[in-house]
């Protein structure tokens, strides 16, 4: 659930350089002949988190930097631009963190078998897709907001992780603790996506306004996988497998 793996399995990686406040893009791939980034029956939110690459991702180090659920106003989910975009997903490292090596993690949670509960039959509750990078921020910034768990920001309950996406349901929460805006301490869970409303996102990727890559030194090292020449995180998914589904997460 953290990383997709056992462990984040730092040691011999290498970190990506990213300058805080500058873009970075992560790329969600399924392996196969298609290449496709994801079926396009798994629509639900992206999200992207940071913890400090030292705590090795135990405890309560996480932060969020990134969301993104449903659209209203283009009948649009994250997942849907997430294929527009051949994967992409962009998200931009907040400015005022300290600086150092982080961990990255990028996720989409698929909400196709999300009407029922986890457990309730043997393909209920929603599906999770996580990746993780591993980056270095350059930087001079101060801030440390990490206080969240992985496992534990999400619940089989939860109106973001329990949701119909079949029955016209006019409301969206996206899930998780709130999102870290640079210069503000994290308050309550708000983030709600209703429709006949445009979520607030950090650096929306849409097909008109294309990923851009400002990674500093993005294009010589590789974090995770080298991608199209940028230094990228890959999340590949096989082909018509399931992922594994947790009671929490």
């Amino acid at each position: 659930m953290l990383c997709r793996s056992e462990s984040p399995q730092l040691n011999g990686g290498t970190f990506c350089d990213v300058q805080a406040g500058s873009k970075f893009v992560m790329h969600f791939h399924e392996s196969g002949p298609t290449d496709r980034a994801i079926s396009d029956s798994h629509k639900g939110p992206c999200l992207a988190y940071m913890a400090k690459a030292e705590s090795n991702g135990d405890g309560n180090v996480w932060f969020k930097i990134y969301e993104d659920g449903y659209d209203a106003s283009s009948d649009t989910w994250c997942v849907d631009t997430l294929i527009k975009n051949d994967g992409a997903l962009e998200v931009t490292i907040p400015a005022d963190i300290s600086p150092g090596n982080y961990l990255l993690r990028g996720e989409i949670i698929a909400l196709h078998e999300a009407d029922r509960v986890y457990g309730e039959d043997e393909n209920a509750g929603a599906e999770f897709f996580p990746s993780c990078a591993m980056i270095n921020v350059v930087g001079t910034g101060a801030a440390n907001p990490g206080q969240y768990a992985i496992p534990g920001i999400y619940d089989k309950s939860d109106p973001g992780i329990h949701f119909n996406l079949w029955d016209g349901d006019k409301n969206y929460v996206i899930p998780g603790p709130p999102l870290y805006v640079p210069g503000t301490a994290p308050a309550g869970n708000t983030n709600t996506t209703k429709i006949g409303t445009t979520p607030v996102v950090n650096a929306p990727v849409t097909a008109s306004n294309p990923p851009v890559n400002n990674n500093t030194g993005g294009k010589s090292k590789s974090c995770i996988k080298k991608r199209h020449n940028k230094c990228s995180s890959s999340s590949r998914k096989k082909k018509r497998s399931r992922s594994k589904k947790h009671n929490k997460a």
